[in-house]
């Protein structure tokens, strides 16, 4: 059974998720083709290259992640 702490974490992972697809038209307009962080529902940096925002973040475990893009994107499993 996970503790609360990280049911906790995962909530507010999820929540992240949510707020960057509610806003995602807002996104493409200001960070298309970047990759963006955000926690708590707030952008907290931008990078066209993974490696380089990586290195702007201070927790990027804790962090939500995603490609801002109008391209479909593939998805290996």
């Amino acid at each position: 059974m996970m503790n609360e702490g990280v049911i906790e974490e995962l909530r507010t992972f999820e929540e992240d998720q949510v707020w960057i697809s509610d806003h995602i038209e807002s996104l493409l307009g200001r960070y298309t083709d970047q990759w963006v962080a955000v926690q708590g529902g707030q952008i907290v940096a931008s990078d066209p290259a993974l490696d380089a925002l990586w290195q702007k973040l201070p927790d990027p475990a804790h962090t939500c992640v995603e490609f801002v893009t109008r391209e479909p994107l593939e998805m290996i499993l």
